[in-house]
């Protein structure tokens, strides 16, 4: 496997995680709704991660910023 180069912000750290799935590695959403069942949804890229959390918890808005082109 090759080196992973991922940052996640601090912030988003409790809700997002790099995790390894087979030969790449992957951001898993850790995101628990009220009845404490964690999402578990993978994505490659930081962009798409942020923009799926927004669908949980509007909170999450300001770091579309950092995602933004």
């Amino acid at each position: 496997m090759s080196n992973v180069n991922i940052e996640i912000p601090t912030e988003l750290r409790p809700v997002l995680e790099v995790v390894s799935e087979g030969d790449a590695y992957h951001i898993k959403c850790r995101y628990r709704d009220k009845s404490g069942r964690e999402c578990g949804a993978l994505f490659f890229n930081l962009s798409d991660a942020i923009r799926h959390l927004v669908t949980h918890d509007s909170k999450y808005r300001s770091f579309l910023r950092l995602v933004q082109t």
